[in-house]
């Protein structure tokens, strides 16, 4: 594996798209309706790790890390999960394996910057980014995903191959969705700043040609079932643990076994009152549900909390940056005069200007956020994200 790191990549939020490409042009065009290839997106990128970064970070105890083996003892396709050993890695064969390490951004503050720019689509759609490494003919082998993802090469090149029309059988005996019949419809080899777009359900099978890293920016894509059953945990939690079916109208019916028409109209006027989809139940559900940690991982508070308010302003220098924790995502909404913001899963109430400054960027100077603070709400809101780590002060 190399050691050399290459120069920091580019941290302007300009969307990596070609001049006659604009982000209209791809919205309309190409989101979640058509693949599109774009060759040197990223000029003179450098990946946020080198190949010994990325397998150091593998073998930590909080990193979502695994190697998918082509070919190995215990069958074809096989997966090793993380955390990693050193070992693991002095054991590995010359070619046909791939070092995966999700949700990088969270760990290495480069990967932030890269995340950023692809924040022409809304921050709750963006997952993480995945960074990986192969020697040559290392895959994961073809597969659909069910959700958009952008490939960028980092380092090497990868021959990769797509088609929206395929065969869904895939090979029994392993965890991973490996498609048994693959048939290529186009077919491109990516250089480092190369990347390729893909919509949600196109096959694709990525083979590297060389000694390879690829950084892999993946959108949330939640299913319906999902959603439908966390809003319904969400409203049951409000609703009181003493209220029972009632049916003070019980009428005699000549089969004790049979659920009557009118016991069915009873519980479906129940249910229906309960979880009947409001505009303020579903903006703080849906707030919270898209800004809480999806792989666990979670704000450290800091070692000494602030006390007041007071206390905390007073520690915000001129020269004081104030810094989105890495591992947590804000989000925020108008609502009527106020603002909900939602940071790690909470809602919090506070000014519009308030919530813009700590949501338009990463990082805000002391002064201009304490300027941004209007009442009370945002002081509280202020100290609660820096005491539980949301919120860093440099």
């Amino acid at each position: 594996m190399p050691t050399s790191r290459q120069k920091t990549s580019d941290s302007s939020v300009r969307p990596p798209f070609s001049d006659d490409i604009s982000v209209e042009t791809f919205l309309q065009e190409y989101w979640q309706k058509k693949p599109l290839l774009i060759r040197n997106a990223f000029p003179g990128f450098a990946c946020p790790l080198t190949a010994e970064e990325l397998a150091g970070l593998a073998c930590e105890e909080d990193v979502n890390a695994r190697i998918v083996f082509e070919q190995h003892a215990q069958g074809p396709w096989h997966v090793l999960h993380g955390p990693l050993q050193e070992d693991d890695f002095k054991t590995l064969p010359e070619r046909n394996w791939t070092l995966l390490v999700t949700d990088v951004e969270k760990h290495v503050a480069e990967a932030k910057e890269l995340i950023d720019r692809f924040r022409f689509i809304p921050d709750w759609r963006i997952d993480d980014l995945m960074i990986s490494y192969a020697p040559e003919g290392g895959s994961v082998g073809p597969h659909t995903d069910a959700y958009d993802v952008f490939l960028i090469q980092a380092r090497g090149q990868r021959h990769w191959m797509i088609n929206k029309d395929f065969d869904d059988a895939c090979i029994e005996g392993t965890e991973l969705r490996i498609l048994q019949h693959f048939t290529p419809a186009e077919d491109w080899i990516l250089d480092p700043g190369d990347m390729l777009y893909l919509p949600p359900n196109i096959a694709h099978y990525g083979i590297a040609l060389n000694e390879c890293m690829t950084c892999s920016v993946g959108f949330r894509a939640p299913s319906i079932s999902n959603m439908v059953s966390e809003y319904a945990e969400f409203i049951a939690a409000d609703i009181d643990q003493n209220l029972r079916y009632e049916d003070p109208d019980l009428q005699h019916q000549q089969h004790p076994a049979e659920i009557s028409p009118g016991s069915l109209a009873r519980i479906m006027s129940i249910l229906a009152a309960q979880l009947s989809v409001d505009n303020d139940s579903l903006l703080r559900w849906f707030g919270e549900f898209s800004s809480e940690s999806r792989c666990g991982i979670h704000p450290h508070p800091p070692d000494s909390l602030f006390a007041s308010y007071n206390d905390l302003a007073a520690t915000l220098t001129s020269d004081s940056k104030v810094t989105q924790s890495p591992v947590s995502k804000f989000l925020f909404c108008r609502y009527n005069d106020v603002a909900l913001l939602f940071v790690d899963g909470i809602s919090y109430t506070t000014s519009p200007s308030f919530a813009e400054i700590l949501t338009d960027t990463r990082e805000a100077s002391a002064a201009q956020l304490l300027a941004s603070i209007k009442d009370q709400a945002d002081e509280q809101t202020l100290l609660a994200l820096c005491n539980n780590g949301s919120l860093l002060i440099s």
